[in-house]
């Protein structure tokens, strides 16, 4: 998606797109060339035992709490 987003703006030839053609297309190639070499995850993260993830900030907040220590969020319940 990447490397066509950067063809795109090569073949737009806008002076903002333009320009950054360059970065996009050279982008999407790493990606596409990384694929190849990089395993996929084992899914997504858990939070430990007790805990959950806050939502605004993403610290482990313990499932008692009512906000979270880092930012000060209100925890849904």
């Amino acid at each position: 998606m990447v490397a066509l987003m950067g063809v795109g703006f090569y073949v737009l030839a806008l002076p903002f797109a333009y320009f950054w053609s360059i970065p996009f297309g050279a982008a999407g190639v790493i990606m596409m060339a990384a694929s190849f070499f990089l395993s996929e995850t084992e899914g997504p993260v858990q939070p430990p035992e007790g805990f959950s993830f806050c939502p605004y900030c993403s610290t482990a907040v313990s499932l008692s709490a009512e906000r979270c220590p880092h930012c000060n969020g209100v925890q849904p319940r």
